[in-house]
């Protein structure tokens, strides 16, 4: 990945969107997008760290970038690539800066159990065409590697996966979660005993940061006088982010496993941060309503947590399952008894692919999609989601 080449391709569409203002003569939308590149080059010259704000454009700018609606001048960088040439840049502005955050994927009982405390609950195995596709694509991969070692990274999002398959198949297979007991309780259902001691069970955050973020949040809100004193300082916390994607990891176990699987848990990773602040502030007797100015900011850590995963996968496994939701779109039944999507569909991982969380330089070997019809708890009567999955093997 070149941070100068997407510099160039940022300040190219920058010049051309300017000049596309001036004919057209400045509306507000054109005037945001100009301000929007231009402020991405003062990231990427190392000015300045990136704005929650910048999220949504970048990823719309990289979109356009692999849309082939530009000439072939302006290069094909995905948003993956801009996150890693934006990652590169704040390792050049923070060059003097001690190191704020480490990448921490073990934790303590005490960091798990209050996690878990805010966590929501592993989901039940879902039937139909989406644990078809799931499990025919995962076996179907598993079959071009070596049977060495397999890994299933946060196995309880996807309690569809054909672990039992996987273990035959295999020599070893360590699957990894915070919550071990219901790992446990997984395995036991749906493993024959007869294979289970081909099984390494362990307690791994994906994230890196959990751990850190659990035992900063309690030092924080403990330590803030008022709700905006303890916004304020996490706010600054959250902002001095620097853990670099390589740094990221699989797992405990010390060797590159011949296949690695993340199915269903890319857009969780970042989903608790937000809980764990509103109980830590109903503790402290504060509406929880005032934590939400941090809510930008959590959506750019948990952005950064889900490319820094995709990229363990890439550096620390020979081949790698993602397999992950790409968009949503709720759909409510008519008198007619015909289902009409209610509102138009809601990207879940700021892009349009799951291909545009790869870098350029991955490999694609293979890549299905399928749509996942089911009913959330909390949806009103008559009205049903419809879930766009995708899956690559790199």
């Amino acid at each position: 990945m070149s941070r100068a080449g997407f510099q160039k391709s940022v300040r190219m569409f920058h010049k051309f969107s300017q000049e596309t203002l001036k004919r057209r003569g400045g509306d507000p939308e054109g005037r945001e997008s100009v301000e929007a590149l231009a402020a991405i080059d003062s990231v990427l010259k190392a000015e300045k760290l990136l704005e929650p704000g910048l999220l949504e454009p970048l990823a719309a700018f990289t979109n356009l970038l692999q849309s082939s609606q530009l000439p072939p001048d302006f290069g094909n960088y995905s948003f993956a690539d801009a996150l890693l040439a934006i990652e590169d840049a704040h390792a050049e502005l923070r060059q003097n800066d001690e190191q704020r955050w480490e990448f921490e994927p073990e934790l303590d009982d005490e960091s798990a159990a209050a996690w878990l405390a805010t966590a929501e609950a592993p989901p039940a195995p879902s039937q139909g065409e989406h644990a078809t596709k799931l499990e025919s694509f995962v076996l179907e991969a598993a079959k071009g590697v070596e049977p060495g070692s397999a890994l299933v990274v946060g196995a309880l999002s996807a309690p569809e996966l054909p672990l039992a398959e996987l273990a035959q198949r295999f020599e070893r297979l360590t699957l990894s979660d915070i919550d071990l007991a219901s790992l446990e309780a997984l395995v036991k259902r749906v493993v024959p005993e007869p294979l289970r001691a081909k099984l390494k069970l362990e307690r791994y955050d994906v994230s890196g940061s959990y751990g850190a973020f659990t035992r900063e949040l309690r030092a924080i809100v403990a330590d803030a006088a008022s709700a905006p004193d303890a916004v304020r300082d996490l706010l600054a916390w959250l902002q001095g982010y620097d853990v670099g994607a390589g740094s990221a990891g699989l797992s405990a176990v010390d060797e590159r496993p011949a296949l690695a699987i993340s199915a269903m848990l890319l857009g969780g990773l970042g989903r608790g941060y937000a809980p764990a602040i509103t109980s830590a502030f109903k503790a402290r007797g504060w509406d929880a309503a005032a934590a939400r100015p941090l809510g930008p900011a959590l959506s750019l850590l948990g952005c950064l947590v889900q490319q820094h995963h995709v990229q363990a996968l890439l550096r620390r496994a020979q081949a790698a399952v993602l397999v992950s939701a790409v968009s949503q779109v709720e759909l409510r039944r008519l008198p007619n008894g015909q289902d009409a999507a209610d509102g138009e569909p809601h990207d879940l991982l700021l892009v349009e692919r799951l291909s545009e969380r790869l870098p350029q330089t991955a490999p694609i070997k293979a890549q299905q999609s399928w749509e996942h019809r089911h009913q959330r708890p909390d949806s009103a009567p008559g009205h049903s989601l419809v879930t766009l999955i995708e899956a690559v093997l790199v």
